[in-house]
């Protein structure tokens, strides 16, 4: 199912956990809760058998894509890409959110840094990851939040990919953390719609390597439907625990020694259990 194991796996979640902790405290600016949500997704696809890329030549037209729509959470994309060997880390932790840097606050589309999309208002990377879709032999990947489906424009990615044009490679994670900037969120029957219009649909622990990987995988068993695959997340997941899972920090990294310390504590003793 993986490249590596899932002892592997929970050890990059943690060290990437970590590294965008001290990121976005050295920064002083970012989306720390919704990147910390999307780790284990985000692995679980380019660590995947499946999943093929080339470090050394981002546009390999063989390729498998990533396309980001929910765009604020890119200081996870970054740090990952480093971790495949696009770059080096450090070269994310002197650019984030600077001048003239391909590390912006939203991505921006450079293949070279394995940046498939440049994205901003929620529910464009759908748009953009269906239409690369029916351009590409490849698996096409978009990762979502939950809140970007009170867009129209979003749900009707439903019908598109499959009564406009059929799209078999195309496969949308939802982060389903349940939280958008400033409230709460339920995603009602978004499953159901999906599956009346012929999509293969999922639902799973969005922090369970083996439940995302089974699901990516059956996903690729059937290549004559799009997929869509629900993740329940936490929004803050294993950062500070005051904070897991609540209103508030949309938007917020830790700003002074305290807060830095407590979202490394929290990482520390969700280790530890």
């Amino acid at each position: 199912m993986f490249k590596i194991t899932v002892d592997d796996l929970k050890d990059k979640a943690y060290n990437l956990r970590y590294n965008l902790i001290e990121l976005l405290y050295k920064t002083g600016s970012g989306h720390l809760d919704t990147s910390l949500s999307l780790v284990e997704i985000w692995l679980s696809i380019v660590y995947g058998n499946q999943y093929r890329f080339d470090p050394d030549n981002g546009s390999m037209l063989e390729r498998d894509r990533i396309f980001l729509s929910e765009g604020h959470a890119c200081p996870l994309q970054y740090l990952i890409n480093a971790d495949l060997g696009y770059y080096n880390k450090e070269e994310v932790f002197d650019g984030l959110r600077q001048p003239f840097s391909p590390f912006q606050g939203h991505s921006i589309r450079n293949l070279d840094y394995g940046i498939e999309n440049s994205n901003g208002s929620l529910g464009i990377g759908l748009w953009q990851a269906y239409g690369n879709a029916l351009d590409s032999d490849s698996t096409v990947y978009c990762i979502a939040g939950d809140g970007e489906f009170q867009e129209p424009l979003s749900l009707s990615i439903f019908a598109a990919a499959t009564n406009l044009r059929p799209a078999g490679n195309f496969v949308v994670l939802v982060n389903n953390n349940g939280l958008t900037q400033d409230s709460k969120i339920d995603l009602g029957p978004l499953l159901k719609v999906a599956n009346s219009y012929d999509w293969q649909t999922y639902s799973v622990d969005g922090h369970s390597f083996s439940a995302i990987g089974e699901a990516i995988q059956s996903s690729a068993d059937i290549s004559d439907k799009p997929s869509i695959i629900i993740c329940k997340t936490v929004k803050g997941k294993d950062g500070d625990p005051a904070l897991a899972g609540k209103l508030g920090s949309h938007g917020r990294p830790p700003k002074t020694e305290e807060e830095y310390l407590a979202h490394i504590d929290g990482l520390k003793q969700s280790r530890r259990n």
